[in-house]
């Protein structure tokens, strides 16, 4: 008897393997980033709600290509799923962009509201003609300068070749502070802050230490210039060859993406002592300074509104119309 339960288990533990459905995920960050452990975080869940009837079998650190490259695949059902930054999203849905805007929200609490209580109505028509799933938000973090000689005001950055994201709102501002903008994905930073093809480069602090900005631009200026949301997302082509259980799982694991906000915050200071403690110099802007920075806003966020199109500015109000029911 005991025999024929053992072969009886293991029968039915074959069924299941077999039945399996494993998803490919992918996420730029390295594992060892905060990124990187939510996301293991949320394979470990996914696998646990499941009971390992569907899992999600991660790729870090870019493994399977630059999420410029793996967002248009998702798009495509070539890839599952993935962990996406801001930049990335908005290649999707352009209007997304508008939410790294410069300086766009008062404070992380209003960022919070806006975040957890408008995105997807401002922009779920958005994904859905896109062929994604929105599954979570994702805290990204601020975006500061990373440079070989300090930079304290715009008019530091005159003649200086500075690495930006690919994006209208962070190309632009660096434009309008009087920069030499660049766009390069983030892995190209640092090698071309190496070989002098730029001197600086705008990246977020948390994921610039982690992945070594500061070893060779080892001038922190905390600009915060933008802060970013990312998305963890699902190709549509996905999500409809998911049985109403299997959707249920990945709804139950996705949550675990939300611990981000804490993680990321709390991350930063932690880094950007590391990284003193290790060379780099931390400049905190003197609050004049941080007005010079400030000043660009209307100028350049009138040439985003104008980059990104007709939609974008309808886009924008609604943005405007979510910060006063936070405020």
């Amino acid at each position: 008897m005991k025999f024929a339960t053992t072969a009886a288990a293991l029968l039915l533990a074959g069924s299941i393997a077999a039945d399996a459905k494993e998803l490919r995920l992918s996420a730029a960050p390295p594992p060892n980033s905060p990124w990187g452990q939510i996301t293991m975080k949320f394979v470990d869940k996914l696998a646990e709600v499941s009971g390992g009837e569907l899992t999600a079998k991660p790729y870090l650190g870019s493994k399977l290509g630059g999420e410029q490259d793996v967002v248009k695949q998702i798009a495509r059902g070539r890839i599952d799923m993935g962990v996406m930054s801001n930049t990335a999203v908005s290649l999707l849905v352009p209007e997304f962009g508008l939410l790294a805007s410069p300086y766009a929200f008062e404070s992380a609490e209003q960022f919070d509201c806006v975040a957890d209580n408008h995105l997807l109505e401002t922009f779920g028509p958005e994904f859905d003609e896109a062929n994604v799933k929105t599954l979570s938000w994702m805290e990204v973090g601020y975006q500061v300068i990373f440079s070989k000689d300090p930079i304290r005001v715009p008019g530091d950055l005159a003649k200086v070749k500075i690495r930006t994201a690919p994006s209208a709102t962070d190309t632009l501002f660096i434009k309008a502070a009087g920069g030499t903008a660049v766009p390069l994905a983030p892995s190209e930073a640092v090698p071309a802050m190496k070989t002098g093809q730029v001197s600086a480069a705008t990246q977020l602090s948390v994921f610039g230490v982690a992945t070594g900005y500061d070893k060779v631009a080892p001038q922190i200026t905390l600009t915060r210039h933008q802060h970013q949301v990312g998305a963890v997302i699902m190709s549509q082509r996905t999500w409809d060859g998911l049985s109403d259980q299997e959707k249920a799982w990945v709804e139950e694991a996705a949550p675990t993406f939300l611990e981000l906000r804490a993680a990321i915050r709390g991350a930063e200071g932690a880094l950007l002592e590391k990284a003193a403690s290790e060379g780099a110099t931390v400049i905190e802007l003197e609050p004049g300074e941080l007005d010079e920075w400030k000043a660009l806003v209307p100028d350049a966020q009138e040439e985003i509104l104008e980059e990104l199109g007709a939609d974008a500015r309808v886009k924008w109000e609604e943005i405007v119309a979510a910060k006063a029911a936070c405020s």
